[in-house]
């Protein structure tokens, strides 16, 4: 994980586009060059595997970048075609193909089409409808996604063609594709998901510049190589199962351009034309929807999508891709994610991204005729891994138990059934099970979701909100509605204690906008919940007017031990429980860009020594989002100051951050002690106040101690020495550093005063 501690102080006003474009083009340039190292491989493989021209991929991404930046409405998304397209491309060339041969020219007509339509519902401003979509139906539809993208690479990774027509026929011929796999393509295979599955523990800054598709093919393609020209003629290697055949190489036509294939709108009277017309348009307009509202996530500079705009550009883009051969552009999580990660903070890094695609393509071609499909099948592997690993479930299982019935559900009728039928009967599946838990007749509970009962009234003291009925997904466009009026910088309370039902989606927007409501200035209050029984702890879990739910006791773990032992020592509280609401460590340089999940065994109390109040505490927070999401689980501890000092981070200096300093990072120097310049990153918004700070004794202590990142936002500290939870030895050792450190500055402070 790099710990980016370069935006101490965010700009005050953005006054236009060129502005930020000219300050930060180096840092977008950079991370340009790693997200096109990933873009690489991913459109490659997406193309492949769905039946398409390997070209189809590169064409989608190369526009997403150069030509969608001027129409969307993102700052820092990075656009070109998706994993989930994978699935809906492949059925849709069998569904359209005509006497067996491939239907993609129509499929790109059907491509060109979608566009358009998704052009039409950004216009009417129907962006909005894919917010409503229950999050575990969104969440059960890219798990079976990821299965179905699993099953049909494993058979490409084990060298045995499949033809399977179905994803459950793919998973009943794995037994008979392992027994006949070819030793090679496995290996090949093999090593590349391990190197996929390792590459997150690595904590090396430039290793991760790096990302790890590229050392896939970085490995795969001198192995093949060597293997091929090499091992196999020396050793005289007849055995066609340890040969690695041409066949299973990326394939390029010698002239490209003149390989493109263009729509053929022959099929446009069919009614196949137009169910691959409409998936297409629904699976990539909620994806582009959820995704961008991910990316708005993980922006530094805490700026907004305008969504519906958004729908217009990627719809633009992907008819302009259909009708150059390309696939469908959305936004993308992953390499949105790696363009932030790499310092990335406008358009121009997905501009960069398309330009240096179309350089590899234009100037690589040679190489990328080397590229094995087993180590495009690893990572394609490895990314329907991410889309239905089990933390996903167990995620939707802390947020009630009906959410993971619904999420299964789900999966199980897009394997079986495909997309648009997954779509609608998880949305039924949800309603059903909605219907069980309110304990209505079906004509009350149907009455009651789509004529709610909701009130406002100013009183003298507080604007109330007052909610009666139930209030699902079906009904939350219009709750929202009247939310958005409320008063600001008001007391609202949101009154539910006559709301028969209150659903998943419904409290995760009450919850989100509250947060938001409250940042303003204002003070948001959520009451009447009191006899209502939640399906989880989780402050979105659906809650239903009953007797209060009793919770079973929780079994603590080691570490917990741990903390409740220290905490037992010296005389501090401690708590088990998670917290959610955690505004206020937005401020801090580190939680930028890293959406923090929750806060978990948290110790409070007085700091030795000193009395100043602090948290100790277990923060899990993300770098990335989605199937790129690397999520950690640090001991930190906070303090509270009495007295303000300047704004800074700090943290031993990688050769990484020498690369960054490059491209317009900031380091403040200290030209009295070159060593502790060399040594250690010290950045802060008021350079003079901060080199004021950092006087002798501090700084000979931080290079004693250089393992530690500190953070200060003037009233606040912030310290941790690693990404991941401490033994006790090691929180003592934080907490003994803290206690010094403060010791310090709090002596130097004294002796100024003197």
């Amino acid at each position: 994980m790099r710990v980016n501690p370069s935006i101490c102080h965010l700009p005050e006003e953005i006054t236009s586009k060129l502005e930020l474009y000219k300050k930060y083009w180096k840092q977008d340039l950079l991370a340009a060059i790693s997200v096109s190292l990933v873009a690489l491989p991913l459109a490659l493989g997406i193309a492949i595997a769905s039946g398409s021209p390997p070209i189809s991929g590169f064409i989608a991404a190369i526009i997403g970048g150069i030509v969608t930046t001027f129409i969307r409405g993102s700052h820092i998304a990075i656009n070109g075609p998706a994993n989930s397209l994978i699935v809906i491309i492949l059925a849709a060339n069998s569904l359209l193909s005509v006497d067996g041969q491939s239907g993609f020219p129509f499929v790109l007509a059907a491509i060109f089409v979608a566009g358009l339509l998704q052009v039409v519902v950004g216009m009417l401003k129907l962006g909005r409808l894919g917010e409503v979509v229950p999050s575990s139906v969104m969440h059960g539809l890219l798990a079976g996604i990821g299965i179905i993208i699993l099953v049909k690479q494993i058979h490409v990774g084990l060298g045995v063609p499949s033809i399977a027509p179905t994803a459950v026929d793919s998973i009943l011929e794995i037994p008979k594709s392992i027994l006949n796999m070819n030793p090679m393509i496995t290996f090949i295979t093999l090593v590349s998901l391990a190197i996929m599955m390792f590459y997150p523990r690595v904590k090396n800054k430039l290793f991760h510049y790096i990302p790890a598709p590229v050392w896939v093919l970085v490995f795969a393609i001198p192995v093949v190589f060597i293997h091929r020209h090499w091992i196999v003629p020396f050793f005289d290697i007849t055995n066609p199962a340890y040969q690695y055949p041409t066949s299973e190489l990326i394939s390029l036509p010698s002239d490209i351009w003149s390989a493109i294939v263009f729509p053929d709108f022959g099929m446009i009277g069919t009614m196949n034309f137009w169910i691959v017309v409409v998936t297409i348009m629904i699976v990539t307009t909620i994806e582009t929807l959820v995704s961008t509202k991910a990316v708005d996530q993980l922006d530094p500079l805490r700026r907004k999508t305008n969504l519906n705009k958004d729908l217009r550009g990627m719809g633009m883009s992907s008819a302009l891709s259909g009708l150059l051969g390309g696939l469908p552009i959305v936004t993308v999580v992953v390499r949105s994610s790696v363009n932030v990660s790499n310092n990335g903070r406008t358009g121009l890094s997905n501009i960069f991204h398309g330009l240096i695609i179309l350089l590899f393509l234009l100037g690589l071609q040679p190489v990328l005729e080397q590229v094995p499909l087993a180590a495009l099948a690893a990572i394609l592997i490895y990314t329907g891994y991410g889309l239905t690993s089990p933390s996903s479930f167990v995620e939707a299982y802390e947020k009630g138990e009906e959410q993971l019935l619904v999420m299964v559900f789900s999966v199980i009728c897009v394997i079986l059934y495909g997309l648009l039928w997954g779509l609608f009967l998880g949305l039924m599946m949800t309603q059903l099970v909605q219907w069980v838990k309110s304990r209505m007749t079906v004509k009350a509970f149907f009455t009651a979701i789509f004529s709610p009962r909701i009130t406002h009234k100013q009183h003298p003291d507080k604007y109330e909100v007052r909610l009666s009925g139930i209030f699902n997904f079906l009904n939350l466009l219009k709750l929202k509605q009247i939310i958005y009026k409320t008063p600001v910088n008001e007391k609202v309370v949101i009154t539910m204690d006559e709301a028969v039902l209150i659903d998943h989606s419904v409290m995760e927007f009450l919850f989100e906008y509250g947060k938001q409501y409250s940042r303003k200035g204002g003070d948001w209050i959520v009451a009447g919940l009191e006899n209502h029984e939640s399906t989880s702890s989780h402050p979105h879990s659906m809650r239903m007017l009953q007797p209060q739910h009793q919770h079973s006791p929780r079994w603590m773990t080691d570490h917990q031990r741990e903390m409740m032992k220290l905490a037992a020592q010296h005389r501090w509280q401690f708590v088990i429980g998670k917290e959610f609401n955690n505004d206020n460590l937005l401020d801090f340089p580190l939680f930028l860009g890293h959406p923090v999940e929750y806060v978990h065994n948290i110790i409070t109390g007085l700091l030795p020594e000193h009395s100043l109040y602090f948290t100790l505490q277990d923060i899990v927070f993300d770098e990335g989002t989605s199937i790129g999401k690397i999520a950690y689980d640090t001991t930190l501890i906070i303090i509270e100051l009495r007295n303000e000092i300047p704004s800074f981070a700090l943290e031993k200096e990688q050769f990484y951050d020498k690369i960054l300093q490059q491209v317009g990072m900031k380091d403040i120097e200290f030209e009295n002690d070159p060593e502790f310049s060399k040594k250690e990153l010290v950045q802060g918004s008021n350079e003079e106040e901060t080199k004021a700070f950092f006087n002798d004794a501090i700084r000979a202590f931080i290079l004693e101690n250089s393992e530690y990142h500190v953070e200060s936002i003037g009233s606040k500290l912030l310290i941790f020495n690693k990404t991941e939870r401490l033994t006790l030895a090691e929180m003592e050792r934080l907490v003994e550093f803290s206690v010094d450190f403060v010791q310090l500055f709090i002596s130097s402070n004294a002796d100024e005063s003197t």
